[in-house]
């Protein structure tokens, strides 16, 4: 999950160079509407991440750490009988352990998938911004009009296919995190809490075990 997040914070920065050079003002108010939206959907993407890595990863691990204390805290009271479960204990830890690893390797891995797409079509389409408004200064740069004015109709052209391509990509992008996130979530939800869910029961029943062999000491 480390990598989802470095890719994320990536994703940031990328989304924070907002501001196209200077281009005509009805086509320079489009292309910052693109650059915009975008840099919304890579901040809604890196929460959505982030907040799924809460539930998917450390939920589990705290409903798992709970029930390991409930069993510590048997030890002090009677030492010998938590000893006769250590073996089992360790086992049903160290299982949900993999477990988790393994269900939180899955989820990380498509989240920096996800983290990283959005980031190359946010980069791709902020310096397209950019581009144009290079090749804007650059036509104004002619001094002759003939090459000025070629130029110009270059840059149109340019300006036409970049803001029909964003629109696409946005909408493509919009619509496979709008899946994408959900299923991740959905995925790594059950993995983890399984695997935890699984872990709680295996050391309610070593407390019963104890509970059993406390009364027999009595």
């Amino acid at each position: 999950m480390k990598s989802a997040v470095v890719i994320i914070l990536t994703l940031f920065v990328a989304s924070g160079w907002s501001q196209p050079l200077d281009i005509p003002a009805q086509l320079d108010a489009q292309v910052r509407s693109v650059v915009d939206e975008m840099a919304d959907i890579g901040k809604s993407t890196g929460e959505a991440l982030a907040h799924q890595y809460k539930e998917i990863v450390v939920e589990p691990q705290n409903e798992l750490e709970e029930a390991l204390d409930q069993v510590e805290s048997r030890r002090q009271e009677s030492p010998e009988c938590v000893a006769a479960e250590d073996e089992e204990i360790t086992r049903i830890v160290d299982t949900a352990h993999e477990d988790l690893h393994s269900c939180g390797v899955v989820a990380a891995h498509t989240s920096a998938e996800i983290a990283s797409d959005v980031s190359a079509a946010t980069q791709q389409l902020v310096y397209g911004g950019y581009s144009l408004g290079r090749t804007y200064n650059k036509c104004n740069s002619y001094k002759n009009a003939v090459l000025k004015q070629t130029c110009m109709a270059k840059f149109y052209v340019q300006a036409t296919v970049y803001l029909v391509s964003a629109r696409s990509s946005i909408k493509t992008i919009r619509k496979s995190t709008s899946e994408r996130i959900p299923a991740v979530f959905v995925d790594g939800n059950v993995c983890t809490h399984s695997a935890s869910s699984q872990a709680v029961l295996g050391l309610q029943e070593v407390n019963t075990h104890i509970d059993a062999c406390v009364s027999r000491r009595r």
